[in-house]
């Protein structure tokens, strides 16, 4: 099953802190208690990244005990109900979209939803800026394009002054990342969503955008942060395959305990200059060029203890 992510967005002037509420948050009524656990648990918003950082709107819905009222909770949040508002306003949505069967498609869908209603369609993006311009819409779809990156400019485009400033835009493809989901919000869109969710699913990401709210679906996928890959030591040669003398071998050993030339010589009773004869030896037979290559060697194959 698809993952869902509906993020709140922020509100008013830029830096300004806003909290952000679940649906029907509404503070008490006459009589009513306070509402305890997650029907008050708030998250504070204050830019487009922590959107990605993991703020999440609660999906719960309040119910109040039998016989009480809930008031408006007036606490500014597109997903919170204000009891006062006219519910029987439309959404006004635009659709721009390349493939007439799609955008076909996609205004039977929407027709069924009570609440939204499409006004106009183009294909051509070159001429969503004027035709977005002249509608007015709440919510705009943007069909797929070549890249992410001509769809980021079309969506720079549509909400300049001479486009809809204040239409929400949702782009018709996955965000592959949260990486990608940063960059269509920097951008100036509302989310995302492909094209094969099922009808109700695409109804209520356009609902929740004209709402005021962003959505991805699904969720992109958290980074992965990738641990350096350990170093390939192909065709190495193995101690028992190297041709290592005795004495070799013990020198070697010894190196990858950490000890010196003339540290070693004591231990092993052998004058210094012996020492690094059998080290220069050692090293040339495993392939290591110098001495903390060769300690490493040693390490590595289990000859240091």
């Amino acid at each position: 099953m698809a993952a869902v992510s509906a993020f709140a967005a922020p509100a008013g002037p830029r830096g300004r802190r806003h909290s952000a509420r679940r649906p029907g948050c509404g503070g008490p009524g006459p009589g009513d208690t306070p509402a305890v656990g997650p029907a008050r648990l708030q998250a504070e918003i204050d830019n487009p990244l922590d959107l990605i950082a993991g703020h999440q709107l609660l999906a719960e819905t309040a119910v109040p005990a039998a016989g009480h009222t809930v008031a408006a909770c007036g606490c500014g949040h597109p997903m919170c109900v204000d009891r006062d508002r006219d519910r029987s306003a439309l959404a006004r949505v635009f659709l721009v979209e390349r493939n007439s069967v799609t955008s076909a498609g996609l205004r039977s869908v929407l027709a069924t939803a009570p609440g939204l209603t499409v006004v106009g369609s183009t294909g051509d993006p070159l001429r969503a800026v004027a035709a977005v311009h002249r509608t007015a819409p709440d919510v705009v779809l943007l069909g797929r394009g070549a890249s992410l990156e001509e769809d980021l400019a079309t969506v720079v485009a549509l909400r300049a002054a001479d486009g809809a400033p204040d239409a929400r835009v949702l782009l018709l493809r996955r965000a592959e990342s949260t990486a990608e989901a940063s960059r269509m919000l920097l951008a100036g869109a509302s989310g995302c969503f492909p094209l094969d969710l099922a009808g109700e699913r695409i109804i209520g990401a356009v609902q929740l955008a004209a709402a005021g709210g962003s959505v991805f679906l699904p969720a992109p996928p958290p980074a992965r942060i990738h641990a350096a890959a350990p170093a390939r030591h192909l065709g190495e040669p193995q101690p028992q395959q190297a041709g290592l003398t005795e004495r070799e071998r013990e020198v070697l050993v010894k190196l990858g305990q950490g000890l010196s030339n003339a540290e070693i010589g004591r231990e092993l009773a052998l004058a210094e200059a012996t020492v690094k004869k059998h080290l220069t030896q050692a090293m040339r037979k495993i392939g290591q060029p110098d001495r903390l290559r060769a300690a490493l060697y040693a390490h590595r194959h289990g000859l240091a203890g």
